[in-house]
């Protein structure tokens, strides 16, 4: 997510007349964001536990679709200024890929099976 929003960002930086470039900078930032969103879904069932996993991963899931209903509309926020969208597209997977950043670590440690903290 921090890459794909970054290069968002980067895309603002470069001139209109050098499209191979802007292509080949979006197609990163593509990749990215399939990247992040496909690893969501492995990380969101990790994360819960199994009390709540479902809720919990079908409220993750519906969210992300909101988000996806969402991001067409985001692009008619160009007739205010050009650069809204983009802002708007690179500043979101920075905040949420640094508050990923702050989850714990699930990486050789047991899943949790109730809701109580240890």
């Amino acid at each position: 997510m921090l890459i794909g929003g970054i290069v968002c960002l980067l895309i603002l930086a470069v001139p209109e007349d050098l499209p191979v470039v802007v292509t080949v900078i979006a197609v990163l930032e593509k990749f990215s964001a399939t990247a992040g969103f496909s690893t969501a879904y492995i990380y969101t069932a990790e994360l819960h536990r199994t009390f709540v996993r479902n809720s919990g991963f079908g409220l993750n899931s519906m969210c992300a679709r909101v988000a996806g209903i969402l991001a067409p509309l985001i692009r008619l926020l160009e007739v205010y200024h050009y650069t809204i969208p983009m802002l708007t597209y690179g500043i979101i997977p920075v905040i949420a890929g640094g508050l990923a950043l702050l989850l714990p670590e699930t990486l050789n440690v047991e899943l949790q099976q109730h809701t109580e903290l240890k």
